[in-house]
């Protein structure tokens, strides 16, 4: 398989409402001028762009500080366009980056990103104890919600990455969209899935 370009110049979508973490396939609506033309030049290209939750959703035009300081290189998979404007994508997240410089802002948002390697964790007891309870915890809000796919809930509980577990837990939950952003920025592991 090929291995995807997770760092360099790219489009950068900004997110109203969602966040997107890495090894999670989302789709979402896009509506934005900017927004579309940045998924066009992204599927002129590669199909990988840059998507960053922004501060504020009523903000219909942001600037690199009303983004949050860290976001998701994706691949899109999929565009279907829908009834009006808006076009439904399906992404599958790559890797978490942040932008270190925004190059453009007109037509599109543009900039350099930079891949955040993956933080390794430790194999030990204490991490397969919170790996445990994590799982435990998000089974109960599953029975209570119905929520994610059973192909989704098995890759969960097979997964042995900590790392994983944490930002599915978080993409497939319906916590706060603040929160999740919040989550997407903390880096250390096992600090996101003990939170």
């Amino acid at each position: 398989m090929q291995e995807e370009r997770c760092s360099g110049l790219m489009p950068i979508l900004a997110l109203r409402g969602i966040a997107v973490f890495p090894d999670q396939t989302v789709h979402f609506d896009v509506g934005r001028l900017k927004s579309v033309m940045a998924l066009e030049a992204a599927m002129k290209k590669d199909q990988i762009l840059m998507l960053v939750p922004q501060k504020d959703i009523l903000n219909d035009d942001p600037g690199l500080p009303d983004l949050y300081p860290v976001g998701t290189v994706v691949k899109v998979k999929q565009i279907l366009k829908s009834q009006g404007d808006n076009i439904r994508i399906l992404v599958n997240g790559l890797s978490r980056a942040k932008i270190t410089q925004m190059v453009h802002t007109e037509p599109y948002l543009s900039g350099i990103v930079t891949e955040i390697p993956k933080a390794t964790v430790k194999e030990d007891l204490n991490s397969r104890a919170l790996r445990r309870e994590a799982m435990a915890l998000y089974n109960d809000y599953v029975r209570f919600t119905e929520m994610p796919s059973q192909a989704v809930q098995l890759r969960m509980i097979a997964s042995q990455d900590c790392d994983f577990l944490a930002d599915a837990i978080a993409q497939n939950s319906s916590i706060e969209y603040e929160d999740k952003a919040r989550l997407l920025c903390m880096l250390n592991p096992l600090r996101r899935l003990e939170t």
